[in-house]
């Protein structure tokens, strides 16, 4: 699998995404081989095998929510100091000058809907809560007013659990997934058009949401994201992590 260098494509218009959900109807079937293939492909591939990492030293340590698909899980390294989200903490304790207290919601192929689902987050007393969402939504096409209604669903609920008023919600972009994975050119099209379509939608309700912000999925120098001709999974959770932390950087 060959990670090609991309941009977050511009919003497409209500035209355009009424006629890529027309389209991805006709795909479901495609969609729904890729959706399989990819389950068990993420499953037999490397996360970390040490303890989570929860706590990050400091004083007044605030407490952070990660809930997502493979990034979250820690698709691609040995330790979960490496991945995103112990990533992206660190970097947050280190410009705020407090510790952190990390809560993880993750399953490979966790949905936005499924996400939406859940009774509890563990997020009591949560400030800063990531969703990482949207590959398996991709593959399962998911309808952008659902996803709009489940991710609003999502916020409201981690922010009347964690009961601190400015609670802040960051939607992260889904990644490039045709990028990551050997696809064939016809599904190849059909699975940007999604993520693009899906980010948009997220990008709207951020808009529309106080509190709520989008990030977009960072792009990367090719060359970068390589150590000894290997694509570097360690190097992406960096580059990923320095995205969300400077989201939420003190200004």
């Amino acid at each position: 699998m060959t990670p090609q260098p991309g941009a977050l494509p511009p919003a497409p218009t209500q035209r355009r995404r009424a006629t890529t959900e027309a389209l991805l109807l006709l795909a479901r079937p495609l969609l729904a081989i890729s959706f399989a293939l990819y389950r068990v492909e993420v499953r037999r591939n490397l996360y970390p095998r040490d303890a989570p990492v929860t706590q990050i030293e400091g004083v007044d340590p605030q407490g952070l929510l990660f809930a997502g698909d493979i990034a979250v899980a820690g698709h691609g390294v040995l330790s979960h100091g490496l991945t995103v989200a112990a990533q992206a903490s660190y970097g947050i304790a280190a410009a705020s000058d407090r510790g952190a207290q990390l809560t993880m919601i993750s399953q490979t192929d966790l949905t936005m809907a499924q996400l939406a689902a859940r009774t509890r987050y563990g997020a009591d007393g949560v400030e800063i809560a990531f969703l990482m969402l949207g590959i398996p939504d991709v593959l399962l096409a998911t309808r952008s007013e659902k996803w709009a209604a489940d991710l609003r669903v999502v916020a409201e609920r981690i922010r009347s659990e964690s009961q601190f008023r400015a609670v802040r919600i960051v939607v992260s972009g889904i990644p490039p997934l045709s990028d990551f994975r050997a696809i064939r050119p016809a599904v190849r099209r059909i699975i940007d058009r999604q993520v693009e379509r899906l980010n948009a939608v997220s990008q709207e309700v951020a808009a529309s949401t106080p509190g709520m912000v989008f990030v977009p999925f960072p792009t990367w120098r090719l060359g970068d994201m390589y150590v000894n001709r290997l694509f570097s999974w360690k190097t992406l959770h960096e580059v990923w992590a320095e995205a969300l932390a400077a989201a939420v950087a003190p200004r």
